[in-house]
């Protein structure tokens, strides 16, 4: 099962939002065998992203910081915005991405 990384300030409010968001969808298209949105606050994302190789997407509600940056790109991770998930705009093309990404990862 490979990991959608979701952050935010705490991982208590934004984050399960948008991960319940990205869990549907991903059951929607028949994708939930294969990946699933996790919540957690932001200050865990790095070492998340070293530690756990399921990581294939992060979503930060704020664009990923330059040493954030690298560590996905290190990692080989796809980096995104939450926004579209909290605003609905542009969020059918978000989910175009992610599942792209997830269909390139199916084992």
């Amino acid at each position: 099962m490979k990991t959608i990384l979701v952050c935010c300030g705490s991982g208590v409010a934004t984050s399960p939002q948008v991960s319940n968001k990205l869990n549907e969808y991903l059951a929607s298209v028949g994708l939930d065998g294969y990946a699933k949105a996790t919540p957690k606050p932001i200050e865990t994302a790095k070492s998340t992203i070293e530690n756990d190789p399921s990581v294939i997407i992060y979503v930060g509600i704020a664009p990923a910081d330059a040493e954030l940056q690298e560590t996905l790109d290190e990692n080989d991770v796809v980096g995104m915005v939450g926004l579209p998930w909290l605003t609905g705009m542009g969020q059918d093309e978000a989910n175009e991405k992610v599942k792209e990404v997830v269909e390139k990862h199916k084992i």
